[in-house]
């Protein structure tokens, strides 16, 4: 399944917003990626990742954010662990909000595509 009418399939953008905000709770308090949220603004987060989803899902034209690289520069190394337990969390957020399948399975596509770019294999 695509993630174009992602948005409307889930049930609009307040529910997309409903979901990241259900999802970044339980990462601030996760022992293995809870850390990454210390100090941080989480709605300031959350308005970040809601605009950007928005875009990857073809709601809106254009995301007006700041770019996932950027954005995490200023954080800790992302290793493999973190990024894996991430996608965990998310894939146990979406189901718990009774998101279809196919669509978790399509938003985790879209999430695991910033893989290659976010992750350290090896920190220095």
């Amino acid at each position: 399944m695509s993630v174009r009418g992602l948005v409307d399939r889930i049930g609009g953008p307040e529910r997309l917003r409903e979901i990241l905000r259900d999802f970044y709770a339980k990462m601030t308090v996760d022992p293995i990626v809870g850390f990454f949220f210390a100090g941080r603004d989480l709605e300031k987060i959350i308005d970040g990742q809601w605009g950007f989803l928005m875009r990857a899902f073809g709601a809106v034209e254009r995301f007006h954010g700041k770019n996932p690289l950027v954005a995490h520069k200023e954080l800790p190394p992302i290793l493999r662990g973190h990024f894996d337990r991430r996608l965990r969390l998310l894939e146990e957020t979406l189901r718990a909000h009774d998101v279809d399948g196919d669509d978790i399975a399509a938003w985790i596509k879209v999430e695991n595509g910033f893989r290659k770019r976010l992750v350290q294999e090896h920190p220095e």
